[in-house]
């Protein structure tokens, strides 16, 4: 019989694999609760401080990358730029406070095409990567390292993913989730795609997402950063709004891409469907 160690998320929700018991984690390693009272703000704040222009050029990336790293250090990490051929990522490595179980990255891409503001795509996958590592503040015990990145010019290629999964190693890494384009939700039914997953990853976010109360679909997607990772033998998920699915913003690569567009709602469920998964995977 398996027994595991669970904390009580403020959910009530714990979902455990078949046969598991679950036991209480010690006092003081319970996870944060997924609502949170920062949470909407903060992910508002995050998509408008990202938007006040393009992230394309030279000089705007290099502000965007600015934000980010006074973002990670406001929430209390050390900011970490990584360097290659004609851009830089921006990152954080949340360490493990017990254990020494395989790491985990969670990933955004924070560049823009030309005169395109980018709220949608994807500042509003940077904004939930930024709320990931806000939830690991208040995650007392971490049994492994988190890594929090922001990758440059996804746009062109994915060439900041496809450096960055160039530092990493396959063996040591439990798991890639990279968020894309997760502010957009017409149909007001609180469906999410995700992207080419392993089985067990699709486990993981099915269950996390009937612990939310949002649906998903798993779709055959590459094309963005995800598939930088799994080109080298990770496992990785992309996570998206239904951009198969037909209901994807039309403001894509466009100047309209605002912060007026985004569907607040939407994005703040897509913060705690990926925190669900995250502090799952690297808390007691």
């Amino acid at each position: 019989m398996l027994v595991v160690l669970v904390a009580c998320d403020g959910d009530g929700t714990a979902l455990q694999p078949d046969g598991a018991v679950t036991v209480d984690a010690p006092p003081g390693c319970e996870q944060p609760a997924l609502d949170q009272p920062w949470l909407a703000s903060s992910l508002a704040g995050w998509v408008g401080g990202l938007t006040v222009a393009p992230r394309s050029t030279v000089m705007q990336r290099d502000a965007a990358r600015m934000y980010l790293a006074n973002q990670l250090t406001m929430i209390g990490w050390t900011p970490q730029t990584h360097q290659y051929a004609n851009g830089a990522n921006v990152y954080a490595t949340i360490p493990a406070t017990m254990g020494s179980e395989q790491q985990i990255v969670v990933g955004a891409h924070f560049d823009t095409v030309a005169n395109s503001p980018g709220a949608n795509d994807n500042a509003s996958g940077a904004a939930v990567v930024l709320a990931i590592a806000r939830y690991l503040k208040d995650t007392p015990c971490r049994r492994a390292p988190v890594i929090v990145a922001f990758f440059d010019q996804e746009e062109l290629g994915l060439f900041g993913a496809r450096a960055f999964a160039l530092t990493l190693d396959p063996a040591q890494t439990r798991a890639v989730h990279t968020i894309d384009q997760v502010a957009w939700d017409s149909d007001n039914d609180k469906r999410y795609e995700l992207e080419l997953p392993t089985p067990e990853l699709e486990t993981e976010w099915r269950a996390a997402a009937t612990a939310v109360g949002v649906t998903v679909t798993t779709t055959t997607t590459s094309g963005t950063d995800h598939e930088a990772f799994r080109d080298r033998g990770f496992a990785a998920i992309g996570l998206t709004e239904e951009y198969v699915g037909g209901d994807t913003s039309p403001f894509r690569h466009q100047t309209g891409d605002t912060a007026s567009t985004v569907k607040a709602s939407y994005l703040i469920d897509a913060a705690k469907l990926t925190a669900r998964v995250v502090l799952g995977e690297a808390s007691l």
